[in-house]
């Protein structure tokens, strides 16, 4: 089509010479006016209206992804958890790692036009700093010039900027707070400095964003972008098709599209599709506090009791990986020593059962002890694409080893509910992913007993494995906390707080318009300033 267009345009220019030539002269006004009509048409022809409509489970203000449109953060990181200069330009940190100071990005302006400088940034850290792992490690922090800001802290802190690059540390205008300038105050108005602007908000149902013209770094090309809120991936997948949504699959931190889907999306001549690993496993966390799962070995059969690799071939048609560590071992912190992981042995499942004192004493196919039953109860959060087909396939799993596995599926608040009060026995969860430490070994990780800001109190915990975390994370000696957090990976893999099940890859969908998607270095941001609709 664009071909042919170009050819016409051709014609008519070669009859426009060629008339000259017979004719004499043709006035010169005429002959602009002629040119001048060519040139608008072959224009107009190309427009295009730079309208973006996202499909997202959760609503704007919900969800990190719509969030990190309009909000900025001093850090970012690469995929690998390199700290990466954002609203930070540049910054130094002193030789006991003690004091940080940060150069401020010049020039930079919030939605209503007022300058970005370090009492904003001072201000947003001061809101971040009442649930920030690193509260109890800040000393003091002072206000150098319009664009430094001087961090000390009493004692080393390792993952400061990973902390800071985080959706929590999101830089907000301290105007757009109630009461303005209160630390401690309500964000009533989403004024950032981030690439677009929210101009209008329905709860639940849709958000307009409209480019941020002001912006610092590279303008997005598109004029705007409409989020809907669509909970039902399936609900989702055929308004794609019908193309009533332009994307989907970039508004969740996790995989929003069913894997089995996939290859369907990926024949339709007029929908692409894109995959990406962020090193997220999915994991069915134990509650580790209570029998029968404060066995370690009740907990290692479970492990050697589930066949990943028929998961991820008869479920998601080998869309991802199967997972054998607790989180990806490429990752700068992650468990690259465990060379040997919980691969499927049902034999060895069913000794370390019996060595537990379980049996099945009755004949019925199921284990019991002490005349109780093996009967476990998992709990699924709603949102997870595959967790519902997962959760069954391990149903059918644990019933060959003897025991009887309940699905109880939640609204994710009450199920967090029942989590936090230990009321669970196993829960689908995630093994975590940057811009936090992943796989929970961390001061403010999972595994770590004294963070008081994690909902995971019946999760796995000891002293030697606290005492291996506060060594990894208080030495600015690379070699020191290596060793150190080796040794943590092997006690943990040794106890087998979780299952890991597979990659959480996250598949995004589009129409063929949408031209330019890139994926962002973490899974909870949303990275729409490529995109062009054509």
């Amino acid at each position: 089509m664009i071909f042919k267009n170009k050819f016409s345009t051709c014609i008519v220019i070669s009859l426009l010479l060629i008339t000259s030539v017979m004719m004499g002269c043709i006035d010169n006004s005429d002959q602009e006016s002629a040119s001048s009509s060519i040139q608008t048409d072959a224009t107009e022809m190309k427009q295009v209206d730079q309208v973006l409509t996202v499909g997202a489970q959760k609503d704007f203000k919900v969800a990190y992804e719509g969030r990190s449109l309009v909000f900025e953060t001093l850090m970012g990181v690469d995929k690998y958890g390199n700290p990466v200069p954002k609203l930070v330009e540049s910054w130094d940190i002193s030789e006991d790692g003690k004091i940080y100071t940060f150069h401020l990005r010049k020039g930079v302006v919030f939605h209503d036009g007022t300058p970005f400088d370090a009492k904003d940034a001072k201000f947003s850290l001061d809101m971040y700093m009442k649930t920030a792992s690193f509260r109890n490690y800040v000393d003091k922090m002072e206000i150098v010039d319009d664009h430094t800001l001087l961090v000390t802290f009493n004692k080393y802190y390792d993952t400061f900027l990973l902390d800071i690059a985080s959706d929590s540390s999101n830089v907000v205008s301290p105007l757009a707070v109630e009461p303005e300038w209160d630390p401690d105050g309500k964000i009533v108005e989403y004024i950032g400095t981030g690439p677009f602007k929210l101009v209008d908000y329905k709860k639940d149902q849709e958000a307009v964003l409209v480019r941020n013209d002001d912006y610092w770094g590279k303008k997005p090309e598109l004029e705007k972008v409409i989020w809907k809120t669509v909970p039902d991936p399936y609900t989702q997948i055929i308004a794609l098709k019908a193309g009533e949504l332009d994307i989907i699959g970039v508004g969740e931190h996790h995989s929003s599209i069913p894997y089995i889907e996939l290859a369907k999306l990926e024949e339709d001549p007029n929908i692409g599709v894109m995959i990406q690993s962020f090193g997220r496993y999915q994991v069915i966390e134990f509650n580790c506090k209570k029998a029968p799962f404060d066995d370690k070995r009740v907990r290692s059969a479970f492990n050697y009791g589930i066949d990943r690799e028929l998961i991820v071939r008869t479920l998601f048609a080998n869309a991802t990986e199967p997972a054998y560590v607790i989180t990806a071992p490429w990752f700068k912190w992650g468990p690259g020593n465990i060379k040997e992981g919980y691969t499927y042995n049902p034999e060895r499942a069913k000794q370390l059962l019996a060595e537990a004192g379980w049996e099945d004493t009755d004949g019925d196919g199921i284990l019991d002890k002490n005349g109780k039953p093996f009967v476990a109860e998992l709990i699924v959060p709603v949102g997870e694409a595959n967790a519902d087909v997962v959760s069954v396939f391990l149903q059918s799993e644990l019933k060959k080893l003897g025991v009887k596995m309940d699905i109880l599926t939640l609204e994710s608040g009450a199920a967090g509910d029942k989590k936090s009060a230990g009321e669970y026995d196993m829960y689908v969860h995630h093994s975590g992913c940057l811009p936090s430490i992943p796989g929970g070994v961390s001061p403010g990780g999972k595994y770590y007993s004294k963070n008081t800001n994690w909902a995971w109190e019946y999760a796995y915990h000891s002293n030697e494995l606290d005492e291996l975390i506060e060594t990894a994370f208080s030495t600015p000696d690379d070699v020191r906390q290596r060793e150190a957090l080796d040794q943590a990976w092997l006690l943990l893999h040794d106890q087998a707080p979780c299952i890991p099940l597979y990659d959480i890859v996250k598949p995004v969908a589009f129409r063929n318009k949408v031209h330019g998607f890139t994926f962002p270095a973490t899974m909870f941001e949303t990275n729409l300033q490529d995109i062009e609709i054509r």
